[in-house]
């Protein structure tokens, strides 16, 4: 019994001991954090205004802000980033359709994703400011392909 016991309670003193690694939260190394608004118009290949588009907004990894296209393609997506930051922002352009490929746009890229060439360099970047326009245009597989062909995206 005192072999069951014994781990029992020390696990539960471990666990409510203080942590040594906690700190108190402090104001002062809080970081600032800006509001910005992307917005634009989504489009099939003819041009046609897509509806119900999700637009996803990632901050290095995390979701951050969400999103869908309204009638005509119309969209426009509120966030917040921390400019001070040399992090990766990638907003993502997922079509209800089955049949369109999703769109990737670059926010913005950090120095080690840069240095590691984690990402395409075909992938269009945006500039991160207050207000950024974009607009996002998807295709089937073979527009998408013929995309990247013409951008000289296509390794051999």
């Amino acid at each position: 019994m005192k072999r069951i016991l014994w781990p029992i309670l020390a696990m539960a003193f471990v666990a409510l001991a203080p942590s040594s690694g906690a700190q108190e939260s402090d104001a002062s190394t809080a970081v600032a954090r800006e509001s910005a608004l992307l917005r634009g118009t989504i489009t099939d290949a003819s041009g046609t205004g897509l509806s119900g588009v999700t637009v996803k907004i990632f901050e290095e990894g995390f979701l951050v802000a969400e999103s869908q296209s309204g009638a005509g393609g119309t969209y426009q997506v509120e966030f917040e980033y921390a400019p001070e930051l040399d992090w990766t922002m990638v907003v993502w352009f997922v079509p209800q359709r089955e049949d369109l490929i999703p769109e990737i746009a670059m926010l913005r890229e950090s120095f080690r994703s840069k240095e590691m060439e984690l990402w395409s360099s075909c992938l269009p970047r945006l500039e991160l400011r207050p207000v950024i326009k974009y607009d996002a245009q998807l295709y089937d597989e073979a527009g998408k392909l013929a995309q990247m062909s013409e951008l000289d995206c296509l390794e051999d």
